[in-house]
């Protein structure tokens, strides 16, 4: 109605000579007015008299995003909201966010990205699958490949995936159809129906527990056997290979990586035991006068940043699903920033743990070079594989609450 009343409005408004003036040079007559006018009405009333589809839209302020069965989105969808539904047709890509659950019943002609606690493909979707999700449910058919991210992903028996199926998840159960390859890696995989390339998987444990064919190869790393083998009927060969240890580069990269972060707490150690000398000596005894003292305050500090994402998550999981999302999105930065303030003072804080390391083995050194000793013993320390975790957990919160132990020293009198 609100088309056909504008649309009459527009009509009348250049039938009676008060529209947009005409370009200099044009010729439009009174009969050339009336016939746009005339023009106008129908296409007006043609147009709200046919069903028309609708258009693709970018919301990110409603709590409910349905594309209903009759509805047809002629490009490609861009939904933000509480909860996204689609029953009709999208003949473009969907690409959707939603604070508690994707559900696609329709169909959807180009490619899936979604992004929700809770994804489900009931329907059709021509395209690809990417979905980052606490759960994933895959019930109808999807022309392409599946590549997920989720705690738990689930196949069932009526859904069919043409391309690979490649997950990392914390459980995977496949009771349909997929046409390519089954990848990724998973905690707990528990495998049926049917694939028509290859299963290579890395498990913690893999079962079988419905009938499964399998035309390629089915290859697993576990550092268990699988069970259930006798369901399986395996066009190839199945090989089941031990989990493969980091390679010699990624433990090097990882013990340079180690020797940088040293390097670097050592420089700040050393710089701040040389710009403020008398406060981090006061640090310094006090760290070793009370030690349990002094690392019960910096834990309670340390702590503070894992309280607040879980006071968060518990306060997003009780409040209702539009409050939560925003509550999510006003907390996100304030986390970040309370990290990003908890890890400068632990680069800038572990002077007085490695001073009075470096004291207890040459007590004889300034404050400087017990900093520095400190520190090197210390990086020494946490380059072992079994008790290298400990350094961070001692000298961190022992530093920290040494700092805020510390007591200025008392002004000297003045003379009368």
């Amino acid at each position: 109605m609100l088309w056909i009343r504008y649309t009459v409005v527009c009509a009348l408004r250049i039938a009676r000579g008060r529209g947009r003036p005409p370009q200099p040079g044009s010729l439009i007559r009174r009969r050339t007015r009336r016939r746009l006018a005339l023009a106008a009405v129908a296409a007006g009333a043609l147009t709200a008299a046919s069903p028309s589809p609708a258009l693709a839209v970018e919301t990110t302020g409603s709590e409910l995003v349905i594309i209903q069965p009759d509805d047809v989105v002629e490009d490609d969808l861009y939904a933000g909201a509480v909860r996204v539904l689609v029953e009709g047709l999208i003949e473009g890509d969907l690409v959707a966010f939603a604070a508690e659950e994707i559900v696609v019943v329709g169909a959807v002609e180009g490619s899936v990205l979604a992004v929700a606690p809770s994804v489900a493909i009931e329907g059709t979707v021509g395209g690809a699958v990417r979905a980052a999700s606490a759960t994933l449910r895959v019930d109808g058919r999807v022309g392409s490949d599946v590549v997920a991210s989720a705690g738990r992903v689930e196949l069932g028996e009526a859904s069919s995936i043409e391309g690979d199926l490649q997950t990392w998840a914390v459980t995977l159960e496949t009771r349909g159809h997929v046409g390519g390859d089954v990848r990724g890696a998973q905690g707990a995989a528990a495998l049926g129906g049917s694939v028509g390339g290859d299963v290579a998987v890395t498990v913690g444990r893999l079962t079988v527990v419905d009938d499964l064919a399998v035309s390629g190869n089915l290859n697993y790393r576990s550092s268990a056997g699988a069970e259930g083998l006798g369901k399986a009927i395996v066009g190839g060969a199945i090989a089941h290979r031990a989990p493969m240890p980091p390679n010699l580069r990624v433990r090097a990269l990882q013990a340079f990586g180690r020797f940088l972060t040293i390097l670097v707490l050592t420089v700040a150690a050393l710089t701040v035991a040389y710009m403020w000398p008398d406060r981090s000596r006061r640090a310094v005894e006090r760290a070793r006068a009370s030690p349990w003292k002094s690392w019960g305050k910096g834990a309670v500090v340390l702590v503070v940043p894992f309280v607040l994402v879980g006071l968060t998550a518990l306060a997003a999981a009780l409040a209702p699903a539009s409050v939560s999302f925003a509550l999510l999105v006003v907390m996100a930065p304030i986390t970040l920033a309370v990290f990003g303030a908890i890890a400068v003072l632990c680069v800038v804080t572990g002077a007085p743990a490695v001073g009075r390391l470096g004291w207890i083995v040459f007590p004889k050194l300034t404050l400087n070079g017990a900093v520095l000793v400190g520190s090197v013993l210390a990086g020494v320390i946490w380059l072992l594989p079994v008790v290298g975790w400990l350094v961070p957990l001692t000298v961190a919160p022992l530093g920290l609450g040494a700092w805020m132990s510390g007591r200025r020293p008392e002004p000297e009198p003045v003379a009368e």
